[in-house]
């Protein structure tokens, strides 16, 4: 009896196996849906549309990979993905902001698609359902460098939307740059509650300078007040000297290619071996040296920055992406001295 159910055992094993090669491909396409919280225009947008060009350029894998874009996806999240999974035509869908919702909803339902989420607000659930994370405080870190060196009030601020892990770490870092050059600054952070508001940012930014801020890390996006004063800020995500050429000195840019790479190596791994998708439930995320991210001077600034600020600048990049010098990544929320 025993000999017969191993024989059994054994068989549905054999038949397992050879469902799951039968399942295998060898696909030469990838067709991905980019489900944006706002429009491409925006700065966190626009890093990702981007990073998707260049991926789509140098063709992993030697795939020709099409993406099409949903803008401004907010409460009907769960509907425009499952819109585009009930087509049956797209591989990975991919949402850049806290989509777990929506994602845990669907993910069981349709199980042969890669479903993706990013940044905070999101949880770890498996399976098809894949979290990357993009800290950017190791170049704010470097930023908070030049600010601390370049402030002539040592009082340094930071003007963000809310208090979560991708805004936190890179101002924790921002701060930490400053006062390891310079232990005299002083940091004043405001959150304008809201992820985007021009009104609420700029009279941030007015009460900063007010209370004697002269370097603002300007987080929120409105650019307004800081080209008016005269004083320096600080973009992020994409580089914002365009937007602020006479105030930004320096931007902090996010980069989602070692993100998307790995998550077309993940599905490419899946659909050539037949295996289930198996997404580790922490958020993937990578360094500087792993090409998340970068920073970017203004020329304006760089030209009147003194040779010590530039040497330091590129010694600490130099450092951070050799890995000699390491920036804590501090998620605790900041406050104001």
């Amino acid at each position: 009896m025993l000999r017969k159910l191993a024989v059994a055992l054994s068989a549905l094993a054999a038949m397992l196996v050879a469902g799951s090669a039968a399942q295998a491909e060898d696909p030469t396409t990838l067709k991905i849906a980019g489900i944006l919280s706002a429009g491409k225009e925006a700065p966190w947008e626009t890093s990702f549309v981007n990073s998707m060009d260049r991926v789509i350029a140098a063709k992993p894998h030697g795939l020709d990979i099409e993406v099409n874009y949903t803008e401004n996806v907010s409460d009907n999240a769960e509907q425009v993905f499952r819109t585009y999974a009930e087509t049956g035509q797209y591989d990975i869908l991919f949402g850049d902001t806290a989509y777990v919702d929506a994602i845990e909803k669907l993910k069981d339902e349709f199980p042969n698609i890669m479903f993706v989420m990013s940044g905070s607000g999101n949880q770890g659930l498996g399976g098809n359902a894949y979290w990357i994370f993009i800290h950017a405080h190791e170049p704010a870190y470097v930023m908070g460098e030049i600010a601390g060196k370049m402030t002539k009030s040592n009082v340094v601020g930071a003007v963000s939307t809310f208090p979560a892990d991708d805004t936190n770490d890179q101002i924790n870092a921002f701060f930490s740059g400053a006062k390891d050059v310079n232990p005299a600054v002083k940091q004043k952070i405001t959150f304008i509650q809201s992820w985007f508001d021009p009104t609420k940012s700029n009279e941030a930014t007015s009460a900063q300078i007010a209370a004697g801020a002269d370097m603002i890390y300007q987080m929120s996006g409105a650019f307004e007040v800081c080209e008016e004063r005269g004083i320096g800020c600080f973009g992020n995500y994409v580089d914002m000297s365009k937007v602020a050429p006479k105030s930004i000195v320096a931007s902090a840019i996010v980069k989602w290619d070692p993100h998307i790479n790995w998550l077309i190596d993940e599905w490419w791994k899946a659909k050539t071996t037949g295996a289930a998708f198996d997404a580790p439930t922490a958020p993937k995320w990578f360094t500087w040296a792993e090409g998340s991210g970068d920073l970017v001077l203004n020329p304006a600034w760089e030209a009147k920055m003194p040779e010590d600020v530039k040497k330091l600048v590129a010694d600490s990049v130099e450092a951070i992406k050799s890995g000699k010098k390491k920036v804590e990544l501090d998620l605790a929320e900041p406050k104001s001295d």
